[in-house]
């Protein structure tokens, strides 16, 4: 039997961006096994680790024992905090594995951690006709495209190697010589602040694996994960940018970073790729192995620029551009980078090169 909601009680977390107000009316008894993407009630039990969620509208909201939130059902990789999975059946409990508001059981964590968020689990919600919901349902489909632009991607060695913030970097040094600019990131897990801070370095439109319907990539097929880069490039390439600029989530070893670098039609996607490492082993470790394989490498950027000393390790030893933030927003980007008409119509001084 269906209840019924109020959703100004109800916290409302990112994950859950796509479904609209009308969509949740209750929520039921749940049965058999949940699925990715799978919309929950549950009530706070104990504050753990996150103490707060991200809503739909990216405010960050404290949470406390008793509050009620709606977030969805999904996996977990990330090796500075949880691993975490779909439970095999709907429990009485779950863990809240991201600030987002993705839901599911802990299995390990970082030792830094501390214990999970616990949630007691109320119901599965449903609209007017008692139908559990789904993100997936509510993924409005792209507009077919044919050219996103010139595509640059952006990988990295580990998780917080510095890849959102090259990202960002990238869009403020392209959108201020006066490129149009998307961006996009594909893989990971539900948060709105890395849609947010490429948004106000100049990136417009932005889109994430969320707006396809999945609230995490973690442990999907291949087919899901290369569907859902098919889907952004389309939506990134209606506005017709001249670039756009794609972040995968975590390290080259972690398994969807893995499928799409190995994949072909993913790599003819891609024009320009930036590195970024958290220290100049891992830079040339990355660079050749991506080398190896055919990837059209520029620039490694992150975390290890932030030494000089490191930086010039990186320049020698994997004889490559090493670039900081300040290098990347004031125009040492490779000179093949931007097409010729275009520096010139932006002026040499804002043509970006680099000073070899």
């Amino acid at each position: 039997m269906m209840r019924r909601i109020d959703l100004r009680q109800v916290k409302r977390t990112y994950t859950t961006h796509i479904v609209p107000d009308d969509a949740c009316i209750g929520y039921l008894a749940p049965s058999g096994s949940p699925r990715i993407g799978d919309l929950l009630l549950a009530e706070v039990v104990s504050v753990g680790k996150h103490v707060a969620i991200e809503t739909i509208n990216g405010f960050t909201l404290n949470i406390f024992p008793g509050d009620l939130i709606i977030g969805a059902f999904g996996n977990r990789y990330a090796t500075d905090q949880y691993e975490g999975y779909v439970p095999a059946h709907w429990t009485d409990q779950c863990d809240l594995l991201s600030i987002g508001g993705v839901c599911g059981e802990v299995c390990s964590m970082h030792s830094s951690m501390g214990a999970p968020t616990r949630l007691r689990v109320l119901g599965a919600l449903c609209d007017a006709s008692g139908v559990s919901l789904n993100l997936h349902s509510f993924a409005t489909p792209a507009p077919r495209a044919l050219q996103a632009g010139q595509v640059i991607l952006v990988v990295g060695t580990s998780m917080n190697s510095g890849k959102t913030t090259t990202v960002g970097t990238l869009a403020r040094a392209l959108s201020r010589a006066g490129m149009r600019v998307a961006a996009a990131k594909v893989t990971g897990t539900a948060a709105g602040k890395d849609g947010r801070f490429f948004r106000s370095c100049g990136a417009d439109p932005v889109f994430d694996f969320t707006h396809c319907g999945f609230p995490s990539t973690y442990m999907l097929n291949q087919d899901d994960l290369l569907a859902i880069c098919d889907d952004l490039f389309d939506r990134l390439a209606a506005i017709e940018p001249d670039y756009s600029i794609i972040e995968i989530a975590d390290g080259i070893f972690q398994r969807e970073t893995r499928m799409l670098l190995a994949s072909k039609a993913f790599r003819a996607r891609v024009d320009h790729v930036f590195f970024s490492a958290g220290d100049s082993l891992g830079a040339e470790c990355g660079v050749r192995r991506l080398r190896a394989d055919g990837w059209p490498i520029r620039a490694v950027t992150g975390l290890v620029t932030a030494s000089p000393l490191a930086l010039r390790e990186v320049e020698e030893e994997a004889g490559i551009p090493c670039l900081s933030i300040e290098r990347l927003v004031y125009g040492e980007i490779l000179l093949d980078l931007v097409d010729a008409p275009k520096a010139a119509a932006v002026g040499e001084s804002q043509a970006f090169r680099y000073a070899a």
